[in-house]
């Protein structure tokens, strides 16, 4: 993508994210895919740049506030997402991308605004007595002067020369702004708009059927014609053909073929035309390529390119000129700049550039001794970490075997509290079971409760549904009624015609000020209309006057331009005439050095000769003399050689006494060693003991006190429940006693049929019966009914009885 293009997609992205919608890396991918972005550099440049902008808002508000304060008038709301992008780019992204890629960043968007961001952020007083308080509020105050504002400074002399360009460009294009603005003050037109009218849906076509083109009179091809079963003359001749084959290929097995010798192709392939059209075309643009190929002029002899080049004549175009003065104006510049500077220090810049290469040559030296000396502290530390490894292994072993026996006795132990507290378990399991025979009754009387609930319930949604019922059938008919009037109301004609006037005004527009009739405004326009070609008349002379001043100024800057080439063309040749000169006789110096070198070495060369003979002749003479001394000395050799080895005997004898008081005195530091380690590992291990002792002491006491605490909580619970089942019990045949005073002769039959049950059950079974129809009082069970209603009846007649005081009525 092109620059401009690149920008435009940053800001679009950056201002369509919503993080409170869908996070950034989502919004990403799906941006991207939105723009089909294939280049996946583009893509990572996008990815940064919203990324970049995100993670230092902080940091572009407080430069864009500062833009706005000091260039309202120059600067549009608008373009805010613009600077913000910009402003990540210049503080951050800058040197990572480079000023020529930035150059191209910055001349893809309106010259103008460019300008202005430029001539803001790389001023030195604006970075220093604006910025800089602000960003250190944000950032560390090393990190704003070394990495913000002293990047911003080390580039200001390469962006120097784009904000001059910035400028010019700029100030142009408001000679044409201020030109076209007053063309453009015209009045708006309507615009005619044709209807949004509803498209025709298209015409269903038939698909079309296929039409077969074949002859219908021709009769099919016969099966048999491909059939080798059905024509014996087929197999005939397949078996005539074969027999033939073999045949022949038996002849020749044996036969020898000849050798053939094939002719060597020429250098250059010589094709005839019209037969390998691939290898015609391919010599013919090799020849095309050799006759067309560019030859550079060789360095060696530049004569030739520079004689072309004096002939040389170019055609500038108005970019081209315009380019070249401002480069001819920017070195004019610098060269005054540098005149002045001369002038008002009064020196150069050698003795700097001599006291730099002399702390360069000091600064490689120490590096270089600081890099022998890390690599000694490395071999240190490599021999420091081997012992360190080895040691590390042996407390690594000791540790594991102190360990294994620890783990031992913890699994031990943990298998003791496993099977105690299985032995809880099973106890707290007994118990579970117990209470368990107790829920039965408690739910069924829990089912009973929450029927009569739900009878009361459904009762209760069946009346509301009839009441909604009606209320819904009353707003129906309602609605109804409405409906029917308002049809009523729609059967009335009423005469929509409108009748336009236009000389008169519209009521709606009388409350307004400027407000006119149609014909009064097509006046007004015929007026505005020939006012408008008056201004185009004087406008279009006023362009042409300013075309014809700039064709003058563009002659005018041509001919300066030819005549600094002029002096630069012959400038030039002087200095080319200097240089050669200048190498002739760097070469000539070089030449006398070398051999002045060539005479010095020769000489060495011989020096060291004659030393080197002189070395040998002395060797010679020393290596007479002690022959001759040898001689002489060879009679007392045997008392020599016998005084020797009684040294080195005597020297072995005494290594060897010192070799075993030193191996005792090890013995006895390793044997004192080993006894205080067994005595530390002996009380080391009795304190672990008793430790151990105290925490299952501890841990069985704590035990003990759980469970006691245990089962007086589940003692208590029980007697809770016990308690609760008698009062429900209590409850329940209270209620049985009432209905039973309420109704006997329910009662009676509830009875009786139990008692039926009972028998029926008994019988099945095979048991006797006992009571026969007598309950466990003698007598019937209407009798016994009878009986306690009478003894309800007197308590009630006595006094109101409690819960506790009720009869219950056992079944028999």
């Amino acid at each position: 993508m092109k620059p401009g293009e690149l920008i435009d997609l940053c800001i679009e992205c950056y201002c369509t994210y919503s993080p409170s919608k869908v996070t950034l890396d989502s919004h990403l991918e799906v941006f991207l895919a939105k723009i089909d972005a294939t280049d996946e550099g583009d893509a990572v440049f996008i990815k940064q740049v919203v990324y970049g902008c995100i993670r230092f808002k902080k940091l572009n508000k407080v430069t864009l506030t500062a833009l706005y304060f000091k260039h309202g008038t120059q600067v549009s709301r608008e373009d805010y997402h613009l600077y913000m992008v910009f402003s990540y780019l210049t503080l951050i992204r800058l040197e990572d991308m480079s000023v020529a890629v930035f150059r191209k960043f910055v001349f893809s968007q309106d010259h103008h605004k460019m300008f202005v961001w430029m001539s803001f952020i790389f001023n030195s007083q604006t970075l220093n007595k604006w910025m800089k308080e602000e960003w250190c509020r944000i950032f560390d105050e090393q990190y704003v002067e070394d990495d913000l504002i002293a990047k911003l400074l080390r580039n200001l002399p390469e962006v120097s020369e784009m904000i001059e360009r910035l400028r010019e460009i700029a100030s142009i294009k408001d000679e044409d702004d201020i030109a076209a603005t007053e063309d453009k003050k015209l009045a708006k037109t309507t615009k005619i708009e044709a209807f949004n009218l509803s498209k025709a849906k298209p015409r269903m076509v038939p698909e079309p059927f296929p039409i077969y083109l074949g002859n219908p009179h021709q009769k099919a091809i016969p099966a048999t014609l491909y059939d080798a079963d059905a024509d014996p003359t087929k197999k005939m001749v397949d078996g005539a053909r074969q027999k033939a084959r073999d045949s022949v290929a038996k002849k020749a097995a044996n036969a020898k073929a000849p050798d053939f010798a094939t002719a060597k192709l020429p250098e250059s392939k010589v094709v005839r035309a019209g037969k390998y059209k691939d290898a015609l075309a391919q010599e013919n643009e090799q020849k095309i390529q050799a006759a067309t190929r560019y030859v550079p002029a060789q360095p060696s002899d530049p004569a030739p390119a520079l004689k072309a080049a004096e002939n040389a004549s170019v055609r500038l175009n108005m970019a081209a000129v315009l380019r070249e003065d401002a480069l001819l104006r920017r070195k004019q510049q610098e060269e005054a700049a540098l005149i002045r500077k001369y002038e008002s220090e009064l020196r150069d810049d050698s003795e700097y550039y001599e006291w730099q290469a002399r702390m360069r040559e000091r600064d490689e030296k120490k590096r270089l001794e600081e890099v022998e000396t890390r690599r000694v502290q490395m071999l240190l530390s490599e021999e420091n970490a081997k012992e360190a490894r080895i040691q590390n292994e042996r407390d690594n072993h000791r540790f594991a075997s102190e360990m294994r026996k620890e783990s031992g006795a913890i699994r031990q132990l943990y298998r003791l509290e496993q099977e105690q507290n299985l032995l809880e378990k099973r106890g707290m399991v007994g118990d579970v079971k117990e209470s368990e025979k107790l829920i039965g009754p408690a739910r069924d009387a829990l089912r009973d409760q929450k029927n009569m609930v739900g009878i009361e319930a459904r009762e209760e949604k069946r009346s509301l549904a009839e009441e909604a019922k009606e209320r819904r059938n009353q707003e129906e008919a309602e609605r109804m009624e409405v409906v029917r009037q308002i049809r009523a109301l729609e059967s009335v004609p009423v005469d929509r015609q409108a009748h336009f006037d236009p000389t008169t005004v519209a009521d709606q527009a009388k409350v307004l000020l400027e407000a006119m009739s149609l014909a009064e405004l097509q006046e007004r326009l015929a007026l505005v209309r020939r006012d408008h070609k008056e201004q185009e008349t004087v406008k279009r002379k006023e362009i042409l006057q300013g075309k014809q001043a700039r064709e003058d100024d563009l002659i005018h800057k041509m001919s300066m331009i030819q005549k600094v080439r002029g002096i630069r063309e012959q400038d030039a040749k002087e200095q080319r005439k200097r240089k050669l000169a200048k190498e002739h006789e760097q070469k000539e110096a070089a030449l006398k050095i070398r051999e002045d070198a060539q005479g010095r070495l020769q000489m060495e060369i011989e020096r060291k000769r004659k030393l080197r003979l002189d070395e040998e002749e002395l060797l010679k003479k020393e290596m007479e003399r002690i022959r001759i001394k040898e001689q002489f000395l060879a009679a007392g050799a045997a008392q020599v050689e016998e005084k020797k080895f009684r040294e080195l005997e005597s020297g072995a004898e005494r290594k060897l006494r010192e070799f075993q008081e030193r191996e005792r005195e090890d013995h006895e530091a390793f044997v004192l060693a080993m006894s205080n380690e067994d005595k530390n590992r002996k009380g080391v291990m009795k304190r672990r003991t008793d430790g151990k002792k105290s925490f299952l002491k501890d841990y069985e006491t704590r035990k003990r006190e759980g469970v006691a605490s245990m089962v007086d909580a589940l003692a208590v619970a029980h007697a809770d429940k016990r308690i609760t089942v008698s009062k429900t019990r209590d409850f329940e045949s209270s209620i049985r006693d009432r209905a039973i005073t309420a109704d006997p002769n329910k009662h009676l039959v509830n009875t009786k049929s139990v008692l039926s049950a009972r028998k029926i059950r008994e019988e099945r079974l095979g048991l006797p019966n006992v009571g026969g129809t007598l309950g466990r009082t003698g007598l019937t069970a209407r009798e016994e009914v009878h009986e306690r209603a009478r003894t309800m009846r007197g308590k009630d007649q006595d006094g109101a009885p409690g819960a506790s005081s009720m009869v219950s009525f056992a079944d028999p």
